[in-house]
């Protein structure tokens, strides 16, 4: 086998690797062992993932009090963005990143861009090229939260438009209308370079210090946590933002792979202007 077949082929072994934990649009449940370790309180993080360390937090006489809450998986080596809503529909998603502890506006400084566009224009068609957040029936209400330590979405009328419910399987996070499907965001969401000096407890739910999973896991008030709301449940909701580490024969594989894609854009690059050069010579 040549060289180039050779590399050729492990491009392609390597990319379906990255692909398992960095698809944009295709969520992929974690493994117990990228979720090693503890929280600051001590929980193990495979116990928080379920969702039952941070429940539903509502009146006793809710249905739903007590029940797995939903959850945030925050990729230290990729820096994507996974959400798992736990069949809750939900009807907002608030995740913000910031060092400070008070509200965010739209210029406070964060890891966050949208490449593909902000406010509607990213908002994932039905079927194509997936985008920040799930398709829609139709752009209706609040536009999506697309700032640079937010990202977020009202979902539901009349505040915010209705989930599309069929479609390519990475744009579609619904079955109801609300958002109650595993989502991940797309991974160029956290802008090249900030995964590495991000840290799980920056992670911030603002003004939420009264409700009872404030501080669960043990990183201060609101640290680590992430806000969200769902149909049938009275209240802002208080979920865990979990950190994900890969294993590294992954991260080892799908590096490799980016390195050889690299190379052979490079390449092709060289004998494209190689090319051009000749006809210049042959034109002349």
């Amino acid at each position: 086998m040549s060289i180039r077949n050779f590399a050729r082929g492990f491009l392609v072994a390597s990319l379906v690797a990255c692909g398992l934990t960095a698809s944009a649009g295709v969520f992929v449940q974690p493994t117990p062992s990228e979720l090693s370790g503890t929280s600051a309180s001590g929980i193990p993080w495979t116990a928080v993932s379920t969702g039952t360390a941070l429940p539903v937090r509502t009146t006793a006489t809710n249905a739903f009090n007590g029940a797995p809450g939903a959850v945030v998986y925050f990729n230290t080596t990729t820096g994507q963005l996974q959400i798992d809503p736990k069949n809750l529909d939900l009807t907002t998603v608030i995740i913000t990143y910031t060092t400070g502890t008070v509200n965010i506006s739209g210029t406070t400084a964060g890891p966050l861009v949208y490449p593909s566009g902000t406010t509607t224009n990213a908002i994932s068609p039905t079927t194509g090229t997936p985008k920040t957040f799930p398709a829609v029936t139709a752009v209706t209400g609040l536009p999506p939260t697309t700032f640079a330590a937010r990202v977020g979405m009202t979902i539901g009328a009349p505040l915010g438009p209705s989930l599309a419910t069929a479609g390519d399987v990475g744009n579609i996070a619904s079955t109801s209308g609300y958002w109650n499907q595993p989502w991940a965001f797309p991974l160029d969401l956290v802008a090249s370079g900030s995964t590495g000096v991000m840290t799980i407890s920056n992670f911030k739910t603002i003004g939420q210090n009264s409700n009872a999973n404030a501080n669960i896991l043990g990183y201060g008030l609101g640290f680590s946590t992430f806000q969200y709301s769902a149909n049938g449940i009275t209240g802002n909701q208080v979920g865990a933002v979990i950190p994900v580490v890969p294993e590294p024969s992954t991260v080892v594989l799908a590096s490799v792979g980016l390195a050889v894609a690299g190379s052979l854009k490079l390449r092709r690059r060289k004998q494209q202007k190689q090319a051009a050069t000749l006809d210049g010579v042959m034109a002349g």
